[in-house]
């Protein structure tokens, strides 16, 4: 029994360390098992209201600490062992069951999309466009927005997503949970995350109604199969931007403004920056301030920065080299696939793909 159970951990061992290594593994997982399991994992717990996550990660935390607590006292060195073959049973179970998507290939790749040199008049031309669009979605975003309200509609619009992107098809019961430690998410900054153990979508319920439809959206694309941030926030961006419902198209234009600030302000002159910003609506840009304000009152630095410098590290060592930078990039797979300045991939990828995305989703 026992060695029936080592050569399985080694058989599941070498199957995740052949994806890591070959990205052609990675993405045969992604969109052969990967689509059965997050299927059967989040079905099972899907009746159950809260984050089944937390339950798990804490659960095992308290089984860890109580077996290197009595190790100690009966002094019996076989209890390293035991803990060792928890965690890596742990290790395993988050791999196979979500993990591994780290390791497929980049949306570039399976997108056929190719990366662009910067061109400051694209760059500007993509600002003014953002602009413009992100001024004529403006709504008042009610109070009480709920999931109920465009999750179907969001959920539809993944389904419509090309299938040589490789995303999974969600499911109806693929739902947020109620979390038991979100004011200690809020105290990190995370708005969000996809639980690799059930595959479940949280969310941080204290996200304010503007960031609501985006959060949601970025959330799921990871339980569909995407890793990367920046390919999250594109899919989140595209999906709620064409949506029909105004609240959610608007909280796609305005999600993705911290990114779009951010990198003018490092390539714009300071006086070209403060002109740019005045062609945002004022109110617009008081709700940013307003939510970062918000966000900032219920922050820890310490906490957070803790925590930052952890998912950072896992990002990378998890093949995503740029870490947390890896958000900002958002903007450079949306300007490689709509301002490329390669006509003839424009043309094609209009047609092919992303316009598949833009007029069916």
């Amino acid at each position: 029994m026992k060695m029936t159970r080592y050569m399985t951990l080694l058989i599941l061992a070498a199957f995740i360390i052949a994806a890591r290594t070959n990205a052609a593994v990675g993405e045969w997982y992604a969109v052969t098992i990967y689509p059965l399991v997050s299927c059967a994992l989040s079905f099972a717990v899907s009746r159950i209201p809260f984050s089944m996550e937390e339950m798990l990660v804490v659960g095992t935390g308290i089984i860890i600490i109580v077996l290197a607590i009595r190790g100690i006292i009966q002094k019996r060195l076989k209890t390293i062992f035991i803990i060792a073959e928890i965690i890596i049973w742990a290790i395993i179970w988050f791999y196979l069951g979500w993990g591994m998507n780290y390791f497929r290939e980049s949306i570039y790749s399976r997108g056929k999309i190719e990366r662009q040199q910067f061109e400051e008049d694209i760059f500007e031309k993509f600002l003014q466009d953002y602009a413009d669009n992100l001024n004529g979605s403006y709504v008042e975003m009610p109070e009480n927005l709920e999931y109920d309200d465009f999750a179907a509609d969001i959920k539809e619009r993944y389904e419509k997503v090309p299938a040589q992107y490789g995303l999974s098809e969600p499911k109806s019961w693929q739902n947020p949970k109620n979390l038991i430690f979100n004011r200690l998410y809020s105290a990190v900054g995370v708005v969000g995350y996809i639980g690799p153990f059930f595959s479940e979508i949280q969310v941080n319920e204290d996200v304010l109604p503007g960031q609501k439809a985006f959060s949601y959206a970025h959330e799921l694309s990871h339980l569909l199969g995407v890793s990367n941030e920046d390919e999250a926030n594109f899919w989140a961006y595209q999906i709620c931007r064409h949506s029909n419902i105004p609240e959610v198209r608007y909280s796609g234009y305005y999600s993705l403004l911290p990114y779009v600030l951010s990198n003018a302000s490092r390539i714009l002159s300071e006086d070209e920056y403060k002109e740019y910003q005045r062609q945002i609506r004022p109110e617009i840009l008081q709700q940013l301030i307003d939510q970062q304000n918000y966000w900032k009152a219920r922050y820890s630095k310490t906490l957070g920065e803790i925590q930052s410098r952890m998912y950072d590290a896992m990002l990378k060592g998890n093949k995503i080299s740029s870490g947390t930078k890896n958000y900002m990039q958002v903007i450079d797979l949306i300007i490689a696939t709509e301002y490329s300045v390669q006509k003839e991939t424009i043309k094609t990828l209009a047609t092919k793909t992303l316009s598949n995305v833009a007029g069916d989703i």
